[in-house]
C-alpha cells in the first residue's frame, strides 16, 4: 500500500496570473511634512510638481500635493484614455512642470500628451535617481521620490530636440538601420559567390557596381559562361576582361545561388526603402529652411532638379538629391569643409541635436555630452580616474567616425591624430581627435566660425617651435641654455 503525504493539497496558481495588488493609500499628511523636513535647509524651486514613474506597458503611478501639506499617490493605465485623464488630472491640481522618468520608450507617449497640454516636462535619466543604497525600490516610492527631487530642484532634464526636428530623426534613424542591414545582405551575397569559388568581388573594387550589378544579374538569369559575363565589365573597371574571365569560373550549387537570389532581392528592397526615406526627407529639410530670398529657392530647385544617382553616390548612401546645399541652407554655412564631417555625418548630427546648440553653455559642456572628454573622478584633490564615459549616443558615434576618416589626411588634425597614436595609443587618440572635432563644429553652430585648415606641414612645424620654446624654458630655469647644433 503506498504511503499518501500528510501535508494538505494546494492547487498551485494558475500560470501568469498576477496576484491582486493591495490598494495603495495616499501618504498621511504627517508623513508628507515629515519627508520635507528632512530635506530642512534647502529652498523650493518647483512648488507646483508633480512625479511620475513609469510603469512599463502596464500602468503609470503619479505623485503631487494635492492641498497643503497633502500628498496623494494615483495609478493610471497605459491607454491613450488613460494617459488624457492623467493629463486632466494634472491640470486640475495647477501643475505646471513634472518630473518623468526615461523607460524604455514608455514614456514617449507620456511626454507627448503631458507636452502638447503646455507643461513642462523634465525627462530624467533613471540612473541619476536610483543611486541610493537602503532606499526600497517600489513604483509608488519611487514617484514620490522624482517628486521630492524635482520639488528642490535636484534633477537636471535630458536633453530631447524641438518637436520639428522629432520627425526628420525617426526616419534618418530608419534609414541608418537599413544601410547597415543593407551592408549585411552584400556580405551575405559576398558569401555565397566564395563558396562557388566566384571570386568577382575580388578582382571589382564594389560588388555593388555597376560592374558587380550587371553580372548577378546576369548570374541569376541563368548565364554561366565567363566569357560572356566578363563582357558585362564597365569600362571605368581597372581589372582586364582576361582577369574578370578567371575570376568568374567558379563551381555552381543549386542552394547557393537560390540563397544569393534572396540576398540580392532583399538587398535591392532595402536599397528602394531607403531612396523612399530619402523623399520623406526632402520635404521635412525644406520645411526648416526659411524661403524668404527668392534665391534660396533657386538654389532649392537646383538641388533637386537632377535626381539620377552615380554609382559613386550609389556607394556612399548618398541621396539623389545634392543633400550638402541643403544643409548649407540650412546652417547658413558649409560644415563639410571641416575635415572628417561629410554630408552625411553632418546630417546625422543636427538630426540628433539640432541647429541651435546654446543649451550648452560653452563647447566644454557640448563635449561632455559627446562623451569625447575625460570624466574625472576626484577624491582629496587627488584624480582617481580620468577615462571617457562610454556612451551609446549616435553624436558620439559620428564624431568617432570623423576623427577616423581625418586620421588618413594630410591635415593639421591629421598630424594631431598620428602625433597622439604614436605616443597614447590609437584608441584615445581618436576619442581626442573626436572632441577637438565636436568643439570646432560647436563654434561653427553657435558662432558661425569657418574652419582654417592649415595643412599638415604648419602644424609640425608650430608643435615642433611649441616643444623648443618649453625646452628653452626648463634649461633657463636650470641654468643652462641652449644652443642648437651646427648644420
Amino acid at each position: 500500500m503506498s504511503r499518501k503525504s500528510k501535508r494538505a493539497h494546494v492547487t498551485p496558481p494558475a500560470r501568469h496570473q498576477k496576484a491582486p495588488a493591495a490598494p495603495f493609500r495616499p501618504t498621511s499628511p504627517e508623513r508628507f511634512c515629515a519627508q520635507y523636513h528632512d530635506y530642512t535647509g534647502l529652498q523650493v524651486v518647483h512648488p507646483h510638481a508633480a512625479g511620475i514613474d513609469i510603469g512599463g506597458s502596464l500602468s503609470h503611478f503619479v505623485a503631487l500635493e494635492i492641498a497643503p501639506e497633502t500628498l496623494e499617490v494615483r495609478e493610471f493605465g497605459c491607454d491613450t484614455v488613460d494617459l488624457y485623464a492623467l493629463r486632466d488630472y494634472l491640470v486640475r491640481y495647477h501643475v505646471t512642470t513634472i518630473a518623468l522618468e526615461s523607460t524604455g520608450v514608455y514614456w514617449i507617449p507620456v511626454y507627448d500628451i503631458l507636452q502638447d497640454a503646455g507643461l513642462e516636462v523634465c525627462l530624467v535619466n533613471p540612473t541619476h535617481v536610483k543611486n541610493v543604497p537602503g532606499r526600497r525600490k517600489d513604483d509608488k516610492l519611487d514617484c514620490r521620490w522624482l517628486l521630492t527631487l524635482h520639488t528642490f530642484g535636484l534633477l537636471s532634464a535630458s536633453f530631447r530636440p524641438s518637436k520639428e526636428w522629432l520627425p526628420l530623426r525617426a526616419i534618418w534613424r530608419v534609414r541608418q538601420q537599413l544601410i547597415q542591414m543593407q551592408a549585411d545582405e552584400l556580405r551575405r551575397m559576398q558569401k555565397c559567390l566564395d563558396e562557388m569559388n566566384l571570386r568577382v568581388h575580388k578582382i571589382i573594387s564594389d560588388l555593388a557596381g555597376v560592374t558587380g550589378t550587371a553580372i548577378i544579374q546576369a548570374i541569376l538569369s541563368g548565364e554561366r559562361d565567363p566569357a560572356v559575363l566578363a563582357q558585362l565589365r564597365d569600362a571605368r573597371c581597372r581589372c582586364s576582361e582576361d582577369e574578370l574571365q578567371r575570376a568568374l569560373t567558379g563551381h555552381y550549387k543549386p542552394e547557393l545561388l537560390f540563397l544569393l537570389k534572396l540576398a540580392y532581392e532583399r538587398y535591392q528592397h532595402m536599397r528602394a526603402q531607403i531612396a523612399a526615406c530619402d523623399a520623406e526627407i526632402e520635404p521635412l529639410l525644406t520645411s526648416l529652411i526659411p524661403m524668404g530670398d527668392a534665391d534660396i529657392a533657386a538654389q532649392l530647385t537646383a538641388a533637386r532638379s537632377d535626381t539620377r544617382q552615380t554609382a559613386t553616390e550609389v556607394r556612399q548612401h548618398l541621396p539623389a538629391y545634392d543633400l550638402q546645399t541643403y544643409l548649407t541652407l540650412l546652417l547658413h554655412g558649409d560644415a563639410t569643409k571641416q575635415p572628417g564631417l561629410g554630408p552625411l555625418l553632418v546630417m546625422g548630427i543636427i538630426t540628433e541635436v539640432g541647429t541651435d546648440l546654446s543649451r550648452w553653455a560653452t563647447e566644454k559642456h557640448f563635449a561632455s555630452y559627446t562623451t569625447t572628454a575625460p570624466k574625472h573622478d576626484i577624491s582629496g584633490g587627488k584624480i582617481l580616474s580620468k577615462h571617457t564615459q562610454k556612451s551609446q549616443q549616435r553624436v558620439a558615434a559620428a564624431f568617432r567616425q570623423a576623427a577616423a576618416t581625418v586620421g588618413r589626411t594630410d591635415t593639421a588634425l591629421g598630424a594631431f591624430y598620428r602625433r597622439l597614436s604614436s605616443r597614447i595609443g590609437t584608441g584615445k587618440a581618436l576619442v581626442a581627435t573626436a572632441r577637438k572635432i565636436a568643439c570646432q563644429f560647436y563654434r561653427f553652430m553657435r558662432y558661425g566660425q569657418a574652419y582654417a585648415e592649415i595643412g599638415a606641414v604648419a602644424y609640425e612645424e608650430r608643435y615642433r617651435q611649441n616643444q623648443l620654446r618649453s625646452l628653452e624654458k626648463r634649461a633657463k630655469t636650470l641654468g643652462y641654455q641652449v644652443i642648437p647644433l651646427a648644420a
